[in-house]
């Protein structure tokens, strides 16, 4: 028997695989790609949440106190870049005319913000005469997968807590 070339259904397997593996790597590589920037974006809701935290449960800090604080973060975030991140944690003073204002702050890869500087504080965070603690982070994620193209992703969070063991946490210098 003689088959005709347009018979033949040899190789049809392997022309279907080289049009679908493009598509393929592409979806495995998005994929991955997405689940590494969820990840990331969750550490940098557990650092925060973290420093702020550590903070609150003081009663007075010295600036190295804030400095391992500060560097606890880095443990959280790994394996992802603590020098793009930016955090900082503040303690705000809010006074009876419900006027916020910063009592201390301090940073790491960022100036801190400068004490008696005026702070944005939702309404619903203010209470007359009382401190909070405000941690902050900013993370630059730069995709592991075509970074070139996509360029670094902002990442933000900043938790809000009132101090824990006292009214404030004072600052030793």
């Amino acid at each position: 028997m003689i088959y005709s070339a347009l018979q033949d259904r040899r190789g049809v397997s392997a022309v279907e695989f080289a049009i679908c593996l493009p598509f393929l790597v592409l979806l495995y590589a998005g994929g991955y790609q997405l689940s590494d920037a969820t990840s990331a974006n969750r550490k940098v809701t557990t650092a925060t949440r973290a420093v702020a935290d550590l903070t609150s449960q003081y009663t007075s800090v010295s600036y190295d106190d804030l400095d391992t604080i500060l560097n606890a973060s880095a443990q959280i975030l790994a394996p992802y870049k603590i020098s793009a991140a930016k955090v900082t944690v503040t303690q705000v003073y809010v006074d009876a005319k419900l006027v916020s204002t910063v009592s201390w702050s301090r940073g790491l890869n960022v100036n801190p913000l400068t004490p008696g500087a005026a702070f944005a504080l939702a309404a619903t965070m203010k209470r007359a005469d009382s401190y909070v603690i405000v941690a902050n982070i900013d993370y630059a994620y730069t995709p592991v997968i075509a970074s070139k193209m996509i360029g670094p992703i902002p990442m933000r969070d900043t938790i809000i807590m009132w101090p824990r063991a006292s009214a404030q946490v004072k600052l030793r210098t």
